[in-house]
């Protein structure tokens, strides 16, 4: 399991910065994710968005994916 935050690069790249490993993980296009909000997890799958050139996730489009506190369970 990887804890962190979302950080969006150049291009299309999206990465986890872990919070314990000090490492970058690289996330996909259709990747399901556990989104941080307040107390809980949310389940998400995020996308990169042809159409607007960023990052989204599926059904939350207004929530800024960079900078946003996630979870990857393996």
């Amino acid at each position: 399991m990887v804890t962190g935050i979302l950080s969006t690069g150049s291009d299309s790249d999206v990465y986890i910065r872990d919070d314990r490993e000090l490492n970058n993980v690289s996330i996909k296009s259709g990747q399901y994710l556990y989104l941080s909000v307040r107390d809980c997890w949310i389940p998400v799958i995020i996308r990169f968005s042809s159409e607007s050139k960023s990052w989204v996730f599926q059904n939350l489009e207004n929530i800024n994916v960079n900078g946003q506190k996630v979870m990857l369970k393996s």
